[in-house]
């Protein structure tokens, strides 16, 4: 990838500078091209020649550029292959010879090894090095859980998996929250918050469970799966007023956002398909005061222009997760078919949401996956309907004309985007 090129990079003599923003978008980034990344690159460049974006002279500046800075991926390779190698190799002779190494020497070598990474992730801190800030950081985060899993071993602690979780987030969080600021540690941190929530699925089941009569109880499921992502919500807007780390909040929001879709599009389709058993109405208010904290923290941790859409999307996630669970309530086996047909389009009604939006947000990608996921469900619902071989084969064809006219209704609309037209 390029290095972020100065304005005047760009300046071609006779073409605005908004036309010019177009190619910028897809050619600037923070690191040098790879040798694979660089012909990918030059194939937009000859594109955008041909449509008239950039000049001749704009061509050759930027090929001069990254001629200059190409970094050899062969190279890249071939360091990463070496330092693989010796880390497998140090892991092999350590399990090979692991039961005849004293507990002690075994604690100690790791208390050394964790103080020496926890030392080089702070002279990396004060000196300013990003990158071996970052995965320092990142290797300390692997060696906390590590020597969280070997002093149980040594002094055989019997405890559940989710409190060695829960114990690794809190020594690990507050080291990561000061000196990371990257969003690939941010992803990561994401993905071991998700994972210890999950690993702690049965008390927290037995937790909410007792907020509630025994009489009211039900299935948690649904609720363990919405709470995450608006806890997700409020962290990654406190990360996002940050400065530092801005772009790992922005990064850790989208993954929050996406999380709250997956667990919202789950939930209906785990009713309709009646995988849960009975809903419980604290879900329902335990759901509501989440989603109210969530939209607190994104009225508050944004300009208007972002927080609008992010606090429509919310609100139109929990109007139809609550939905659901309601509609879970009343299900009745005589009415099966009917609230089959419900649940479909509740789902469908979810997706144009999501589709309407992203149309209103110019994201042309998001708007794309939207009307896809849309067509998907009707087909499927196409197909649930019919029955017998004859009626299969002839609804396989009626289906498959169908993905293609919602293809080219979606190639237009998506054309239409691009160009600013839809409203």
């Amino acid at each position: 990838m390029l290095r972020r090129p100065s304005r005047d990079a760009f300046a071609v003599p006779g073409q605005p500078w908004a036309c010019i923003q177009i190619a910028r978008k897809q050619v600037v980034a923070s690191q040098p091209l790879h040798e694979n990344d660089t012909v990918i690159a030059e194939h937009f460049l000859r594109r955008w020649r041909s449509a008239g974006l950039i000049d001749d002279g704009a061509v050759e500046r930027i090929g001069a550029w990254e001629a200059a800075h190409r970094r050899p991926l062969w190279l890249w390779a071939l360091s990463g292959m070496g330092a693989l190698a010796i880390g497998l190799g140090l892991v092999a002779v350590v399990a090979a010879n692991w039961e005849e190494i004293p507990a002690g020497a075994k604690l100690a070598a790791d208390l050394l090894l964790t103080g020496l990474c926890a030392g080089f992730v702070f002279v990396a801190w004060q000196r300013d090095r990003e990158w071996p800030r970052e995965l320092g950081a990142l290797l300390l985060f692997g060696l906390v859980i590590g020597s969280i899993a070997l002093v149980g071993q040594v002094y055989q602690l019997q405890s559940d998996p989710w409190q060695a979780l829960v114990t690794w987030l809190a020594l690990a969080t507050p080291f990561l929250a000061l000196v990371t600021f990257s969003r690939l540690v941010g992803a990561l941190w994401f993905a071991a918050a998700v994972l210890t929530w999950f690993s702690a699925y049965e008390p927290l089941e037995r937790l909410i469970g007792s907020l509630a009569s025994s009489a009211a109880r039900g299935d948690l499921f649904l609720l363990l799966l919405y709470l995450p992502a608006c806890l997700l919500v409020i962290v990654a807007v406190l990360r996002r007023r940050w400065p530092p780390a801005e772009d790992q909040g922005e990064l850790m929001l989208k993954l929050a956002v996406a999380g709250l879709v997956g667990a919202v599009s789950t939930t209906v389709v785990a009713i309709d398909s009646r995988l849960v058993s009975q809903v419980a109405p604290v879900e329902i208010w335990l759901g509501t005061a989440a989603t109210l904290l969530a939209a607190t923290a994104l009225w508050i941790g944004g300009s208007a222009t972002q927080r609008r859409p992010m606090i429509a999307l919310l609100g139109v996630s929990f109007g139809i997760w609550a939905a659901a669970l309601l509609l879970a309530r009343a299900w009745s086996a005589e009415q099966k078919a009917g609230f089959e047909a419900i649940f479909g389009l509740l789902f469908i009604v979810y997706w144009a949401a999501i589709g309407w939006l992203a149309a209103h947000a110019g994201q042309r990608v998001l708007f794309g996956l939207a009307f896809t996921v849309i067509a998907m469900r009707l087909l499927i619902l196409y197909l649930e309907a019919i029955g017998g071989l004859t009626a299969t084969g002839l609804g396989l064809i009626g289906g498959g004309v169908l993905c293609l006219v919602l293809t080219w209704i979606g190639w237009r609309l998506t054309r239409r985007l691009g160009r600013g037209a839809i409203p």
